[in-house]
């Protein structure tokens, strides 16, 4: 199962994964779009992802 790090970068409102993707936050709907499905913000996105794209995803940011 491929790794993928991710972290967010609140000041420009962006999700940065090192897999080269990075995806704008809408603050209205508290969600980004990545790979063409969206992801809220409220829910736990490393598991979300995992599921629906079977990879490890692991969230790098530091707060």
């Amino acid at each position: 199962m491929q790794e993928i790090e991710f972290y967010f970068d609140w000041d420009n409102n962006k999700i940065i994964f090192n897999n080269g993707i990075s995806c704008t936050i809408n603050e209205e709907k508290n969600s980004f779009i990545y790979r063409g499905i969206e992801f809220t913000l409220e829910a736990d996105v490393e598991k979300d992802l995992c599921n629906i794209f079977n990879e490890q995803y692991i969230n790098v940011t530091e707060y």
